[in-house]
């Protein structure tokens, strides 16, 4: 299977990325910062990265993404800290949603 995940380098999706490639399982993933993500996924060949923010990202690139994919798994949050909270950006999780449900 081929899958998307999005916010694979926060603490769930690190550890969901791993898991699905133990699996055997091709990702895309969509990160801010490849500087968290561990050395072994940049030179993954079963790892495609795209380095974005998931909400700057157009409908087209949103549609380019998950064209071949068999499943999306979105790991999106906030880190539990007074900045992650109320920082920018601020309402990721349901304004992330609320794009993806445009798509549909």
């Amino acid at each position: 299977m081929k899958i998307l995940v999005v916010g694979a380098s926060g603490a769930t999706g690190m550890h969901v990325v791993e898991q699905l490639l133990k699996k055997g399982h091709k990702i895309k993933i969509v990160v801010r910062s490849i500087s968290k993500l561990p050395e072994n996924w940049i030179y993954n060949c079963d790892i495609r990265i795209t380095i974005a923010s998931i909400l700057e990202l157009s409908k087209e690139e949103i549609n380019l993404l998950v064209k071949d994919c068999d499943a999306v798994v979105s790991c999106l949050g906030h880190n539990l800290t007074w900045k992650g909270v109320y920082g920018q950006p601020r309402m990721l999780v349901k304004d992330a949603v609320k794009k993806y449900a445009m798509l549909l």
